[in-house]
């Protein structure tokens, strides 16, 4: 499987294995890699789900040759429409409708969620309840820039794979750049309401930045819920992930997570760079002064 595809090894036998005994997820998200990478690599899944051979995919069964030319009946695409900035919630309930028919050809259906990231918060909420009660003969395959941009809810119902390439790869002055903004905010949210206005300040004249700070706030975030576990940090942001866990309530740290999601899709979206600023400060500190 995934011959010719430029993903990162260890995924790539994870999801094969998965495939081949019969235990794959009904809900995958593919994440990292660029766009074409996660299509091309939920597509030759979705032909593997449908396979009728013995080794899935075989690559000359009815059914892959049928997912192979784009034909087969039973693997779905949803994907943002080119006038339209998300995905919306009525793109969604059509698919939940689809998703209660049984097969065309198979056993299963596979259904492909193209950048999930472009899914608007009712969207994603409206797949939540699909993910939350599966029917037993289909898949989701959702694909997405990252993670930190879904609901938390969300993922904490999909199986998570990274395509990145494998291997560290050197640190961007950019990537660097958005760190250091994610940990300032942070910082400032500790402090008070002039510290984190001031931290956001670099983001009015700056989408790249912000763009890059969001996902690496999600990180931290996600690395002060997890002071005290056995699970390993994703961030070299130690000290501050411990100062968030004592700071913060578990509930005000899992929605800050989900605001890093929604904000990061209304960046990409093109939403109004110097409102989305604004908005990320008033959001943070109104979840942390709020009462659980």
């Amino acid at each position: 499987m995934f011959e010719g595809l430029s993903i990162d090894a260890k995924s790539a036998r994870a999801l094969e294995s998965a495939v081949q005994s019969g235990r794959l997820s009904h809900a995958v998200l593919l994440e990292g890699g660029d766009a074409e990478t996660r299509l091309a690599a939920a597509k030759e899944l979705a032909r593997a789900i449908v396979c009728t051979g013995e080794e899935k995919p075989c690559g000359h069964c009815r059914a892959c040759k049928k997912a192979q030319s784009g034909n087969h009946p039973d693997i779905h695409l949803l994907q943002k429409d080119e006038k339209s900035a998300f995905i919306k919630v009525d793109a969604v309930r059509a698919l939940k409708e689809q998703a209660m028919l049984l097969p065309n050809d198979g056993e299963y259906s596979a259904f492909i969620v193209r950048e999930a990231q472009f899914m608007n918060v009712q969207a994603q909420n409206a797949l939540l309840k699909i993910l939350e009660e599966p029917a037993r003969h289909v898949h989701f395959l959702l694909t997405a820039e990252s993670k930190a941009a879904l609901l938390e809810t969300i993922r904490s119902r999909v199986t998570d794979f990274d395509l990145g390439q494998s291997g560290a790869l050197p640190q961007t002055q950019e990537g660097q750049a958005g760190e250091e903004a994610a940990a300032a905010v942070l910082r400032g949210l500790c402090a008070d309401e002039f510290e984190l206005l001031c931290a956001c300040a670099v983001f009015q004249k700056d989408k790249a930045l912000l763009q890059q700070a969001l996902p690496a706030m999600e990180l931290i975030l996600r690395d002060a819920l997890l002071c005290g576990s056995a699970a390993q940090p994703m961030t070299g942001e130690t000290a501050l992930a411990l100062q968030l866990h004592r700071t913060l309530t578990p509930q005000k740290l899992l929605r800050l997570r989900e605001k890093c999601g929604e904000l990061l899709a209304a960046v990409r979206a093109n939403a109004n760079q110097n409102l989305t600023a604004t908005a990320l400060s008033a959001l943070f500190y109104e979840i942390k002064e709020r009462e659980d």
